[in-house]
């Protein structure tokens, strides 16, 4: 680490916080690794951003930029050099209306995407990407990630809202890159870790604060479309889940579908436990739906389509009639509370392991929606020797995105886990998906890069690191691990 004395001398006259300094602790770890910054800048403007660039590259600082530090692979915290909080980049810039109802905006990446959607929403437009943590995560990490939500099985990741990007690069020069293409055609993929080397501005989207800093975005925002309703429908195998899921997704025009999510059998244990408002059935799965309603009588609509799906797959009602119906926006409010409570709930058992050497193995992978009965009779069977450790499955099914989270209690526990997991991750990538849908690499799973890529792809995304951070200063570790220098 550089010593405190050089540190106060490189950046003389700049603001900054240092180890003994109150409140630096706060920006030491993300969910599950935690770093040691020789200090933590935290710039209020882009003048005051670029001079702590200028003095990194004249005495070779490596620098992690990072949001709310939300992140659960480590991308966010410092374990060389410094750490720059874009906290104070908060700022809403233009919003230029289009003719066709849409909406440019200009905005800074340190805001927070709910306060940023909840302006989008008074301006009388809608900005799609809705990560679980859209109320502490800042717009620039979600970018830095390719982030999606339970809306982008209808409206895809934020790549696809993404028109320019300012980068700051680690050679101190800003530097506006454009997309060239309609970003709504770029379809629903999930990310392939590493960089996707498409146009120019895409390396950037997704690639973990390796290539740079987002020091200014513009956005594409839409309309703002007619209201939601949102469902659980509840399942009593997991294998008729997945065939609804399949179902549902051909029917995904008749029934205006914008999210379509699953929760295995402890996942919806556990909302039942915590639901004040709604009764949840035991021992059964979950798929959590919203739908678009055009007018107050397409909701009777949508439901006897779904009756009709539900009893063919299931061959009776089953649980159909204590499916669990939101409409107004408390309601829907709920719905939302009890889905965030898995991941909460995942978090707060697996700090309580990581005493005794335990914690959370936790993956993103994806598959092409044809694919998701294989993957998952793949999982099923790579996880069936670890009955000792909990399982718990959610997330974006309709992309063939479930997030699979094990809950190890020990240090043995933890390794066969990992195994079973990196199993899962190389046979999603075998199924032409992708290891790391939403979350990223970080620090802490750069192996599952060559589970996605030959060595010709990572010489050739190497290469591109190497010209825009030719010194390696950027996010050290994010990525490529120690090929990252």
């Amino acid at each position: 680490m550089i010593r405190v004395p050089k540190i106060s001398k490189i950046f003389h006259g700049l603001s900054f916080l240092l180890p003994d300094d109150e409140g630096y602790g706060s920006y030491l770890e993300d969910v599950v690794a935690k770093g040691h910054p020789a200090a933590v800048f935290r710039p209020t403007n882009a003048a005051e951003l670029k001079e702590i660039i200028v003095r990194c590259k004249k005495h070779k600082i490596p620098f992690t930029p990072c949001g709310s530090q939300t992140s659960v692979t480590g991308a966010s915290v410092a374990t060389n050099g410094i750490l720059i909080s874009m906290e104070k980049l908060d700022q809403i810039l233009q919003i230029e209306p289009q003719p066709n109802g849409t909406a440019r905006v200009k905005v800074q990446p340190g805001i927070i995407l709910s306060k940023f959607q909840d302006e989008m929403v008074r301006q009388g437009f809608f900005y799609p990407p809705d990560p679980t943590s859209r109320e502490e995560v800042q717009l620039g990490a979600t970018i830095a990630t390719n982030a999606t939500g339970e809306d982008s099985y209808h409206y895809g990741p934020t790549r696809n809202y993404v028109l320019s990007l300012e980068i700051l690069t680690a050679e101190a020069i800003f530097l506006r890159i454009e997309r060239e293409k309609n970003p709504l055609e770029l379809g629903r993929d999930k990310n392939k870790a590493g960089y996707l080397l498409d146009e120019e501005i895409d390396p950037f989207i997704g690639s973990e604060g390796t290539l740079g800093i987002i020091s200014e975005v513009e956005l594409l925002v839409l309309p703002k479309p007619h209201p939601f309703a949102g469902l659980l429908l509840f399942f009593q195998t997991e294998s008729e889940a997945l065939q609804a899921v399949h179902r549902l997704d051909e029917s995904r025009g008749l029934l205006n579908l914008r999210c379509l999510e699953y929760l295995d059998h402890l996942a919806t244990r556990w909302i039942g436990e915590r639901s004040e408002r709604y009764k949840v059935p035991e021992n059964c799965c979950t798929l959590y739906l919203k739908f678009e309603i055009e007018h107050e009588d397409k909701i009777e609509t949508i439901l006897e389509n779904l009756e009709e799906i539900y009893l063919e797959i299931c061959g009776s009602h089953k649980f159909f009639p204590e499916s669990l119906l939101a409409q107004d926006y408390s309601e829907l409010v709920e719905l939302r509370r009890l889905r965030h409570h898995v991941p909460a709930t995942i978090n707060e058992i697996a700090s309580m392991h990581k005493r005794n050497g335990g914690g959370k193995i936790g993956s993103d992978w994806w598959v092409p929606l044809p694919n998701i009965v294989s993957q998952f009779e793949f999982m099923r069977s790579a996880l069936s020797s670890l009955s000792d450790i909990p399982v718990i499955v959610f997330g974006h099914i309709g992309n063939g995105h479930p997030h699979v989270n094990l809950l190890p209690a020990n240090t043995f526990q933890k390794e066969a886990a990992l195994t079973a997991t990196k199993r899962c991750m190389e046979n999603a990538a075998r199924l032409n998906g992708g290891v790391a849908g939403e979350h990223g690499l970080g620090k802490i799973k750069t192996w599952a890069l060559e589970l996605q890529w030959d060595r010709d792809k990572i010489a050739e995304m190497l290469k591109v690191k190497k010209i825009w951070d030719p010194d390696g200063l950027c996010a050290p570790g994010n990525l490529f691990g120690e090929k990252n220098i």
